[in-house]
């Protein structure tokens, strides 16, 4: 069994190499010719990083093989022999809580590297020391006391529940996901970042008409600080009902212009009035369920050849452990929905104030955060939620021929 599982896994590992190798030759081949979208320079540039970003994924992803060799030959009983004695349900949160710290601790030094030194060589990353420590620790707590609780309402399916125990714990998971969309923007995100609301003036006025004349309820237009993590740009319609709120990040207000921004946010509020969000929670419980219902009924066999105990905290590290593969099926189809998405609110944001103002934004959000226009078809079809911006802007451009 424990086999099967590995040549599962590496399977998966080469799919995920070759994408990556074919996104790289096909990016270096494409920087070489007429720059689209982008200035010339900011196109070789914007390619060398993708480039860049490709190779990282590569290491982290064969790093990880041999991450889930250490769990699944004989890491995972090491641990199980550490953390369980008796059996009881805290133990068994122990040992669960404890192959998600472990793991995030393994993968720490990626994060430093990424934040430290890559993302700042190419100008992205603001992070400081202290930030990061700071974040890192906001991190830990959140999943020691949200991962805990998620994980006892799980054992309590498991252990109470019967045969069916996979179906309720979806239910859970799946009412846990709405609730985390609903407190998002009001709860968490001002953990890591100063939200206040948008101060009044120009900008202000003409995104409350926007919403208005859309018919649009929020709880306010607010600013996030993100500057001082990152220079990305970025705005979201964040939460559910009467939590929903307009969130700019600060650079995104420095770089755009009024009109710009405004054709950002109709793209927003193109996902709602399109009904975009509700189409993703749905795919998203639909993939949730599928998987509850295939990762509960696997024979014991497979927990016992990597050292899991056949309770259910070997079921959730099970699902944690391969989970990754089992998204990778549904990745495709939901990265397509996605993309026709974007295309349907790219036409509403350019209906909202004008097509060149969605083309515009568009490509002042390509240069600033130096993202290369194009990708391998293959790639983008398996991993892409977004098309990529010369099929943006150029379905914009010929909406009307």
């Amino acid at each position: 069994m424990l086999n099967i599982l590995i040549t599962l896994y590496i399977a998966y590992v080469l799919f995920k190499l070759v994408l990556c190798v074919l996104d790289m030759r096909f990016t270096q081949m494409q920087s070489t010719k007429p720059a689209v979208v982008l200035a010339q320079n900011e196109y070789e540039n914007a390619a060398l990083i993708k480039i860049a970003n490709h190779k990282f994924e590569i290491i982290t992803t064969i790093f990880g093989f041999f991450v889930f060799l250490f769990w699944v030959c004989g890491g995972l009983e090491i641990l199980q022999n550490l953390v369980i004695k008796n059996g009881t349900t805290v133990e068994n949160i122990a040992f669960v809580m404890s192959f998600i710290i472990i793991s995030s601790l393994i993968e720490l030094p990626f994060g430093i590297y990424e934040k430290f030194i890559k993302d700042k060589r190419h100008g992205f990353s603001n992070v400081t020391a202290k930030i990061f420590i700071i974040d890192t620790l906001k991190m830990l707590g959140l999943t020691l006391v949200f991962g805990s609780a998620f994980v006892w309402l799980i054992l309590f399916c498991i252990k109470q529940l019967g045969t069916l125990w996979w179906f309720w714990a979806f239910c859970i998971s799946f009412a846990i996901i709405l609730l985390i969309n609903l407190i998002y923007p009001t709860i968490i995100a001002p953990l890591f970042n100063k939200v206040k609301p948008l101060e009044d003036g120009e900008l202000k006025s003409s995104i409350e008409n926007l919403l208005d004349g859309l018919g649009f309820k929020s709880s306010g237009v607010f600013v996030m600080d993100a500057s001082k993590r990152d220079n990305r740009l970025n705005a979201y319609f964040g939460g559910l009902g009467a939590t929903k709120r307009v969130v700019l990040f600060d650079t995104l207000i420095k770089k755009l212009s009024l009109d710009e921004i405004i054709a950002v946010l109709g793209h927003e509020l193109g996902h709602f009035k399109h009904g975009d969000i509700f189409k993703m929670i749905a795919m998203s419980a639909m993939m949730i369920f599928v998987m509850f219902a295939v990762f509960g009924n696997i024979p014991a066999e497979f927990y016992v050849a990597v050292g899991l105990p056949q309770n259910g905290s070997g079921v959730i590290v099970f699902m944690l452990i391969f989970a990754p593969i089992f998204s990778l099926f549904f990745s495709p189809f939901i990265s397509f929905v996605s993309r026709k998405n974007e295309f349907g609110a790219d036409e509403f944001g350019a209906k909202t104030k004008s097509k060149i103002d969605m083309i515009n934004a568009l490509k002042k959000l390509g240069s600033e955060n130096k993202a290369f226009p194009k990708s391998h078809p293959l790639y983008a079809f398996v991993y892409h939620s977004h098309p990529s911006l010369f099929e943006r802007i150029a379905k914009l451009e010929n909406d009307d021929k």
